[in-house]
This record gives C-alpha cells, sequence and structure tokens, in this order.
C-alpha cells in the first residue's frame, strides 16, 4: 500500500455519500437563521449579569494582572497570591481581548472567548459535515450543539472549557481531513492538527493527550480493520505502522510535547519550582486518582450527566447509538465511525478519572453531534420520508427549532436569570465595602473572587488563627471579611478590640446561591 493517502484507500469500500448541494437562496436563508440564533444562543446580554463563578472573576484579575505587567509568566489575583492551578495561556487571551478593547478585563473580556470558541465550533462543525457528507447533515450538526442546553450555558460563562473544546475540535477535524488528502494540503492539514494539540496543551496540560490520542489510535484501529487486505496481525502491524508515518505521528507529537516542555520549563523556573507540584501534582496526579477531598464520581456518571447535559438530543442519541451496535440493519460509513469514536473514546478516557465535572466531556460533543447529524440525515433521506418531508419544510423545521431556542435563550437571559442576580452577585456588596475603607481588607478563611474582585486592591488572604492574630496585634484597626460562624471566635480572641459589624449578607439574601459573609471593623479600644 504505497500510496500517502491511506485513509481512502483503506475506506475505498465506503464511499462518502455524494454532497447535496441546495439551492443559493436556502443556503443564505439557513444561514442567516444560523447567524440569528447564534447571536441570542451565545452573545446576547453576555455580560448582563455578574460573576456567579469564581473562576471568571479569578481569570479576570489574572488578565488584569498581565495587563500591568505584574503577572505575565505567573498571573496573579489581587491579594498578590499566584495562580498555579493552570498555565496562563488562557488568561494570556482575556489579556489580549481586553487590550484590543482598552479596558482592564470584565465580564465580556472573560466570556467572550468562550461565546466566540462555540462559535467556532458550529463553523467548523457545518463545512466538515457539508464537505464530507452533505449539506443536510452539516445544518443538522451545528443545530445540535446550538440548542443543546449544556453547549449554550458554556458558551456564555467564562471557563477555559469552551475554548479547550474548539482548538481540540480544530484538531482532531484537521487530523480526519489530512487523511484525505495529499501534497500541500495535507500538510497544511496536518500543521493545524498539531499547532492545535499544542495550543490544549499549552492551556490544560497532559490531559490534552489523554482526550486526543487515545481517539486518534482508535481511529487507526478503525482503519485497520476496515481494510480487508490485512487479514492477519504481521500485515496490520505493519499498516498501522504506516498510519503513524502517514500522519507524522512521531514527529508531530515531538514538538508538541518539546514545545510544552519548554513552556512549562519556563513558568516552573518563574515560580520557584512550586508550578509543577500544584499543576502536576496535586491537579494532575491527585485528581486523576481522587482522595477523597475531590470531587469523585463513579465510573457511570457520565453516562446520565451526558442525558442531562445533552438535551434535547440525547434521547435521540443514545437510541441511535444503541440501534447501531445491536442491530444489523444499519450500515454505516466512515462518518459514522468517526463521530462514534471521537464521542466514545473521550468519554471512557473521562470515566476512568477520578475527578469529574460535567463540563470536562465538552469536547467529545462535536463527536456526538456529528453521529447524529449523519444518522437523521440518511433517516430523512429514506424514500419514504423524503416524500412527506420537501426540502422546503425541512428547511422550515429547522428554522422553526433555532427560532423556538433562540426565543428561549432570550426569556432564560432577560426574565429567569435576573431574579437570581440579587442572591450570587458582589458588585453592591464590594461597592459599599470599598467606600467604608481605602486601607487593607484581610480576607480570613474566606475565598470569593468574585467579592475580591470588585473590591479592587489592597486586599490581603488570612488563612489560620495565628496568622490573624499576628495580622490584627499589628494594627489599631483592621477591617476583615469572613463567614458568620467566625464572629464569635475572633470577638474572643481579641478582647481588646471592639467589633462592629458594617455589612452582612446573610443567608436570608443569599438563599443558598451564595455563601453567606460579614464585613467587620476591629479597632483596638486602647486608643479610643
Amino acid at each position: 500500500m504505497a500510496s500517502q493517502d491511506t485513509h481512502l484507500l483503506i475506506c475505498k469500500n465506503n464511499q462518502y455519500p455524494s454532497v447535496n448541494v441546495p439551492k443559493s437562496y436556502w443556503v443564505i436563508v439557513v444561514i442567516s437563521v444560523f447567524v440569528l440564533s447564534v447571536y441570542f444562543s451565545f452573545f446576547h446580554h453576555l455580560a448582563n449579569r455578574d460573576f456567579w463563578s469564581s473562576h471568571e472573576a479569578r481569570a479576570a484579575m489574572n488578565a488584569n494582572s498581565i495587563l500591568e505587567g505584574t503577572g505575565t509568566m505567573l498571573p496573579r489575583i489581587y491579594d498578590g497570591s499566584e495562580d498555579l492551578q493552570k498555565p496562563p495561556l488562557y488568561y494570556w487571551l482575556v489579556a489580549g481581548i481586553s487590550s484590543l478593547r482598552g479596558t482592564n478585563a470584565d465580564s465580556v473580556s472573560v466570556r467572550l472567548p468562550s461565546a466566540l470558541s462555540a462559535t467556532g465550533i458550529i463553523i467548523l462543525l457545518l463545512v466538515f459535515l457539508w464537505k464530507n457528507y452533505d449539506f443536510y447533515a452539516g445544518v443538522l450538526g451545528a443545530c445540535i450543539l446550538i440548542t443543546c442546553i449544556h453547549f449554550g450555558w458554556l458558551a456564555r460563562i467564562g471557563r477555559i472549557d469552551m475554548t479547550l473544546a474548539f482548538f481540540t475540535t480544530s484538531s482532531i477535524l484537521s487530523f480526519y481531513e489530512s487523511g484525505k488528502t495529499q501534497g500541500w494540503a495535507k500538510s497544511v492539514f496536518l500543521l493545524i492538527t498539531y499547532i492545535a494539540m499544542l495550543i490544549v496543551v499549552l492551556m490544560k496540560g497532559l490531559p490534552a493527550f489523554v482526550l486526543i490520542l487515545p481517539l486518534f489510535f482508535f481511529w487507526f484501529l478503525f482503519l485497520i480493520f476496515c481494510d480487508n487486505a490485512t487479514n492477519s496481525f504481521p500485515k496490520r502491524l505493519l499498516l498501522f505502522k504506516k498510519l503513524v508515518i502517514d500522519y507524522h505521528l512521531v514527529p508531530g507529537l515531538l514538538c508538541v510535547v518539546l514545545l510544552s516542555g519548554l513552556y512549562f520549563y519556563m513558568v516552573n523556573e518563574e515560580s520557584g519550582g512550586r508550578f509543577y507540584d500544584v499543576f502536576f501534582g496535586y491537579h494532575h496526579w491527585v485528581r486523576a486518582l481522587g482522595d477523597g477531598a475531590l470531587r469523585s464520581h463513579p465510573v457511570w456518571f457520565y453516562v446520565y450527566q451526558f442525558f442531562v447535559d445533552f438535551v434535547p438530543w440525547s434521547p435521540l442519541f443514545y437510541f441511535s447509538a444503541l440501534a447501531v451496535f445491536f442491530s444489523s440493519r444499519f450500515k454505516l460509513s466512515s462518518i459514522h465511525w468517526f463521530g462514534l469514536i471521537w464521542f466514545f473514546s473521550m468519554f471512557l478516557v473521562l470515566s476512568l478519572v477520578s475527578y469529574k465535572r460535567a463540563d470536562y466531556l465538552l469536547p467529545a460533543y462535536p463527536g456526538a453531534a456529528i453521529f447524529l447529524s449523519v444518522v437523521l440525515s440518511d433517516f430523512i433521506k429514506l424514500s419514504f420520508f423524503s416524500k412527506l418531508l420537501s426540502t422546503r419544510t425541512f428547511y422550515k423545521s429547522l428554522a422553526g427549532i433555532l427560532f423556538v431556542s433562540s426565543v428561549s435563550w432570550v426569556w432564560y437571559v432577560d426574565f429567569y436569570l435576573p431574579k437570581y442576580e440579587p442572591m450570587r452577585e458582589m458588585k453592591s456588596a464590594a461597592k459599599f465595602i470599598r467606600n467604608s475603607t481605602f486601607d487593607n481588607i484581610l480576607f480570613f478563611n474566606m475565598e470569593s473572587h468574585a467579592l475580591a474582585f470588585h473590591i479592587g486592591k489592597p486586599l490581603e488572604t488570612i488563612v489560620g488563627w495565628e496568622n490573624l492574630e499576628k495580622s490584627i496585634n499589628l494594627k489599631k484597626q483592621a477591617f476583615l471579611l469572613t463567614y458568620p460562624e467566625n464572629i464569635e471566635e475572633i470577638s474572643g480572641k481579641f478582647p481588646d478590640h471592639k467589633l462592629n459589624v458594617l455589612y452582612s449578607k446573610n443567608s436570608q439574601l443569599t438563599k443558598g446561591f451564595s455563601r453567606p459573609f460579614v464585613f467587620i471593623e476591629l479597632k483596638s479600644q486602647n486608643d479610643s
């Protein structure tokens, strides 16, 4: 098998369906509907709510430290502590957007990467499926992700997950396309594959390899067993070797490892050796194995979590997957298998890890959308349904689904979420606190990144009673933020200080959506 186009030769008995190109009128209509739906789903009133997630506020503080020049390699939150949980690449992105906007990092800068990344995934999926299957599959795949509840919500949150999913998707789709092309086009796709993989590693670390490489491995196995000529182990082993060479897997991965290793080494040196301990030691190793203190879940966690998060399409996805595996009536193309392998390889790897979060499965969503979209495309083109479902009816139905989704997001963002803003926002409390004093504010045994962001500098985080005593004994007047349960003990430990509660956000105000806290003044009575 001397040809470099191994992918096409192996799948010669599983040809791609001819691309169904609709009339230009329908293309314009569908694209217009998608643009409006993307806006209302991902961008509409993106910054209306405060930072509800501590990750968002931490990203804003880290980005501002980069803009100030105090945390280029090691971003810092406002108490001066270095953020070693993640590499700084994502925070550079937020800082870059803020710089282009000419502002400090805020909710727009923090959330825009997620909204833009979600849009990028939609575009990639539409073009990929249109090119490799048909226009029906393209618009269905894009529609599935736009209307997927959890995908739309993560597009509105300033976390790393959606940006990570975009570059993961870019790497995987380019990997697939490189197997179908030759010459300079193949080189371009492979270059995109490994550059995107490098970006994912620089953002997340080793989990990028754990997510992407098993997919590549299972895809190679599919290509090998898809070839009827390789019916013996030596031939399959030889073909596996040819695939590794054809996809430039060894030099590509070596470049990713070397460049990311150099990057992590520089960050570790800047941190005095603490970055490796925190990022790799704790946030990789301990999270993977679990220690009881982390969010450990059983192996089957993602079975029901994906069902909830992929609504309204999850019942149809599970039904289609089961029908494919337990029925011989379905004949799948390589695109069907590519989507299934993409989803289930990531699903399997993440299920084996002890620490689990629903958001971690997000990079697998495009794989699920690819499989389901081509299944639906095949289904609506059956002779029975093609007579009932005309082209016009199909596009009207699609537009109707996107319209309902858009209206739902507008209602959710403009009417539902504002009801919870008073319980979760920290801006008004921070304004009162900072207007009370411009002195250093002590966060004692308390973490609230959103409150710290709005209060601004100077502030300090103190953990432990011994450290608090040292700090208070040096001051005649101190301002503390802490949890209500600490007030009585604070009063007992500092009998020479008068304790005044200046502000309290109690459980009646938070209603369980955020933790109650108090702002107190400790003033030495010897000074009165």
